[in-house]
């Protein structure tokens, strides 16, 4: 039997919730995959790669050149790219949010809406107070 995205999304979030401390797979898992955002202009902004290594979540997220007011996206300047993606370091799940550093000085935290949505925000920034929406585009767990 096929489960519906309603049961999916209440196992994910009491996963989530009643997860042991301390990082284990299953929970990392939950964020593992290729995450992307999509400016007003219809063309991505934002791409958030994630993978489970061992107990922890290693990845890289390559930020656009944008327009718009308080961190949200009008307009594409410069597509997000591999070649000036940030690796992400001391990735963790607290209380179902995930937090990580992408420099020094990016900083971001993550929560799950369901599977396939998320909300980022960019800490210390306008988009902390009205964070991006993202869609899992696929599924990169190892």
């Amino acid at each position: 039997m096929k489960q519906t995205a309603v049961t999916k999304t209440l196992a994910l979030l009491i996963a989530l919730t009643v997860a042991p401390f301390g990082q284990s797979e299953d929970v990392l898992g939950f964020f593992a995959g290729t995450w992307r955002g999509i400016c007003q202009d219809g063309h991505p902004f934002v791409i958030l790669t994630l993978k489970v290594n061992g107990k922890d979540l290693v990845g890289d997220i390559s930020i656009a050149n944008m327009t718009g007011d308080n961190g949200q996206c009008v307009a594409v300047t410069d597509l997000p790219s591999p070649e000036h993606a940030m690796k992400i370091s001391g990735a963790k799940v607290t209380d179902a949010i995930l937090s990580f550093h992408a420099s020094s000085h990016a900083q971001f935290r993550m929560a799950l809406d369901d599977a396939k949505t998320a909300k980022l925000k960019f800490l210390g920034t306008p988009v902390e107070n009205s964070p991006w929406r993202l869609t899992r585009i696929a599924n990169e767990s190892r």
